[in-house]
């Protein structure tokens, strides 16, 4: 007779984040970017991503932003045909004169250098190296601020809050392979689903919403799938009961296919 063994599991690196409850977890990387393809491709997940088109920057910032942001990477100010032909491709061809001026056009997002520095504490030349790259990371609760008041933009600007402020609720469809542990190795259960949050008796919560909506504005794509993972644990009726966080039960993403979100 023969043996019907599963699917070995992905072998792919785990990524580490936060969930929502402040514990540290792991997850699958190939679940991780299958959230990031969403970003790109998915309606209801449009512009909730701190990464804006070059035609976007050159709005925000303008070329001269442009220019100067390639001046602090250490390059030569691009001419007016190097852009145009940046904004076409969508593309700039330089990782870190793409971050900075990335970087430069957030802050110019939440009312340019002198506003950035009362909202997170800190002095115009802190926020000034931070812009140029001469500082990658602020410091302590000045980065947790400016993280939070991104975040709070971009979620405004991608219509995922009310006008009060507060969150919208999230209705969520996703699609992947999963591996869900019973109790020991023979109980793992392999296999492709697709996981329909909107008709569960325990739909995503305001909270839940919220932290999904500003991990995805802050492309903190394994902290998305990390909720996705406890709420598929903790509520969904299939898999109520296990434990996400346990060695011996849970319900884990190997990869994401498909996420579909509205919000309401």
């Amino acid at each position: 007779m023969a043996l019907h063994l599963p699917k070995p599991r992905s072998k792919s690196v785990p990524q580490k984040t936060t969930g929502l409850d402040g514990m540290k977890v792991k997850v699958a990387a190939a679940a991780a970017a299958g959230i990031a393809k969403a970003q790109e491709t998915s309606s209801g997940l449009a512009g909730l991503t701190s990464t804006v088109s070059v035609k976007e920057l050159r709005k925000e910032i303008g070329n001269e932003g442009l220019r100067q942001a390639a001046i602090d990477a250490g390059g030569t100010p691009p001419s007016d045909r190097t852009l145009r032909r940046w904004a076409q491709q969508d593309r700039i061809p330089h990782a870190v004169l793409s971050e900075l001026a990335q970087r430069r056009a957030a802050i110019e997002r939440l009312g340019g250098v002198n506003e950035v520095a009362k909202k997170i504490g800190r002095s115009p030349s802190s926020v000034r190296k931070y812009v140029s790259g001469k500082t990658n990371e602020l410091r302590n609760d000045a980065k947790s601020k400016l993280k939070a008041a991104k975040a709070q933009v971009i979620m405004h600007k991608a219509g995922v809050l009310n006008p009060d402020g507060t969150p919208k609720v999230a209705t969520i469809r996703v699609t992947g392979r999963v591996h869900v542990r019973n109790g020991d190795e023979a109980g793992y259960d392999y296999r492709t689903r697709t996981l329909d949050f909107g008709n569960s008796d325990v739909p995503f919560s305001a909270e839940e919403s919220q932290a999904i909506a500003a991990a995805l504005a802050n492309d903190d794509q394994a902290r998305v799938v990390a909720i996705l993972e406890r709420h598929a644990t903790l509520d969904y009726p299939e898999n109520k009961g296990f434990d996400v966080y346990g060695d011996q039960f849970g319900f884990h993403f190997d990869a994401i296919d498909k996420l579909e979100v509205t919000w309401h």
